[in-house]
């Protein structure tokens, strides 16, 4: 396994991974303004691993009760 294979490996298999275990643990422990907005995120994550996650990042903030 040369360096270029690992460099593949990260940015194909372990980035998304990442980005989408963050989103949905971030999803699952974060309070929204309405309660279905929870389980919208969860699923769109579940259902569009790493597109979910990038467009969570961006577009949830705006919607957590905190915020």
């Amino acid at each position: 396994m040369g360096l270029g294979s690992f460099g593949f490996t990260l940015l194909f298999i372990i980035l998304p991974l990442a980005i989408t275990i963050w989103a949905l643990i971030d999803a699952i422990r974060s309070d929204f303004k309405k309660d279905i907005n929870k389980l919208v995120w969860i699923i769109v994550i579940i259902c569009f691993p790493f597109a979910g996650g990038i467009l969570y990042y961006f577009l949830a903030p705006s919607q957590k009760a905190g915020f």
